[in-house]
């Protein structure tokens, strides 16, 4: 299913981790934890405290101190049960090589499987975890730049994974909890609320949306989960932003996606139809997306596409904005067959095609259509190209760091896909919430303990 601008849900909904039995263990008890009363106790509390201000409750009876600490202790103790039912299942990670980095993560089933964040490994090849005071050496099992996410395995059986929920059932306003493992301490909880959903950071383009949420994290915390009031995986933290003071994570749905291609591909594998588009204003104030360009020897050159079609759905789901373009790209499956319908000349015409596994080098414009950009350089802010994008390095607030300039070509557009500039790496970097605790002289580098 196609990713509205505020829903996360994928294109293909049997893109779901699978149901699995797990033993009837303490280890394993996580996966299907029973129901808590408290589950809206947060917000049943603060609820009622909205009301009874807005009903002109006396404050000799509810003194805003006495109402407020009521509140504030019940959102203590819902956070820390989350937390104390999903510590099992939350991790150190560590890469060791000339900077050591450190990092969160969590396990997905029974056997060992971890996610966390692909800046922690940076360029290191000796990667640890520690889980149950014992540092284990960790198997690489998959990782992606694009999408920031890597997959470990360690040698053990019975482990507690965590649930995974739907990302696609939160929103603005709704309580969002981050457990991780901050500097050199033991794992901590940071409470917060989602902002909005984003599919850009200033001049980075993600390779899918990603949640934005204002919840404080330190370094360290990034690869850790982003889970909902019932203690279920609706993210994990891919970077932090504004100097720690916020998150994007990646959510729940493509992470899932991603798993699936490392189990089966052991990298990720992402979709390709060769299609440049740009999104534009239009006289009803609604955005707009039309096909800018083609490039030669890729499916969409011989579906009937043509540049300046306006795309109206991608399988049958509505396209607005290039958000909802890089979504469907994203979920899409190398050898699927997809049908995109355009507007042309005011009449609907609908194509089909096969998508491709991602080139490895950006095949040339086809002749016959405009060059990327045009005659007419056109502002990064109101151009995307969906479908070529790369995710560069997570983008940080270091200051003078290169992960936070942007990279654009030379009409003004962003420059993505293969031939795009490289991007710095994270390892020896600060940015990002990634800590380093050795090895690059920084005063951010906190000395493991």
């Amino acid at each position: 299913m196609l990713l509205a601008p505020h829903s996360f849900a994928p294109a293909d909904p049997t893109l779901s981790l699978p149901a699995r039995k797990s033993p009837r263990s303490t280890a394993a008890a996580i996966h299907q934890p029973p129901l808590h009363a408290r589950t809206h106790t947060v917000l049943r509390a603060l609820a009622m405290l909205m009301a009874l201000l807005a009903g002109g409750a006396s404050l000799s009876l509810l003194s805003p101190a006495t109402a407020a600490a009521g509140v504030f202790e019940e959102i203590g103790k819902e956070v820390n049960e989350i937390y104390q039912r999903t510590r099992p299942g939350i991790l150190k990670v560590r890469s060791e090589g000339m900077v050591t980095l450190a990092g969160s993560g969590f396990f997905i089933d029974d056997k060992g499987t971890i996610l966390t964040a692909d800046a922690i490994l940076g360029a290191n090849q000796v990667i640890t975890v520690d889980y149950n005071g014992v540092r284990m050496q960790a198997q690489v099992l998959g990782r992606d730049r694009r999408s920031g996410i890597a997959m470990l395995r360690i040698d053990a059986q019975n482990t507690p994974a965590l649930t995974f929920g739907k990302a696609a059932d939160l929103g603005p306003g709704r309580a969002v909890i981050i457990i991780g493992y901050p500097l050199n301490m033991a794992a901590a909880p940071s409470f917060g609320f989602i902002s909005g959903v984003d599919f850009r950071y200033m001049n980075r383009i993600f390779a899918t949306s990603h949640i934005r949420a204002a919840v404080p994290i330190m370094a360290g915390q990034v690869g850790g989960p982003m889970l909902n009031t019932s203690g279920e995986v609706v993210g994990m933290v891919i970077t932090a932003i504004d100097d720690g003071r916020g998150v994007y994570a990646l959510p729940s749905e493509a992470m899932t996606k991603m798993v699936g291609d490392f189990r089966q591909f052991k990298e990720g594998r992402h979709g390709w139809v060769g299609v440049g588009v740009v999104e534009r204003k239009g006289e009803d104030g609604r955005s707009h997306i039309s096909i800018s360009h083609l490039y030669d020897g890729t499916p969409a050159l011989t579906s009937g596409l043509k540049p300046g079609d306006e795309v109206l759905r991608i399988n049958n789901r509505p396209i607005s904005t290039a958000g909802d373009v890089l979504d469907a790209s994203f979920f899409s499956q190398v050898g699927q067959d997809i049908t995109v319908i355009v507007s042309r000349e005011g009449k609907e015409v609908t194509c089909q095609f096969t998508v491709e596994a991602r080139p490895t080098a950006m095949p040339a414009v086809a002749a016959g259509t405009p060059a990327p950009g045009g005659s007419t350089p056109a502002p990064a802010s109101q151009e995307a190209v969906p479908g070529e994008s790369s995710t560069p390095a997570p983008p940080g607030e270091g200051s003078g760091s290169q992960n936070s300039r942007p990279q654009t070509g030379p009409t003004g557009r962003i420059a993505t896909g293969p031939d795009a500039p490289a991007a710095p790496a994270t390892g020896g970097t600060t940015d990002g919430g990634v800590m380093p605790i050795s090895g690059n002289g920084s005063t951010n580098a906190a000395p493991e303990k």
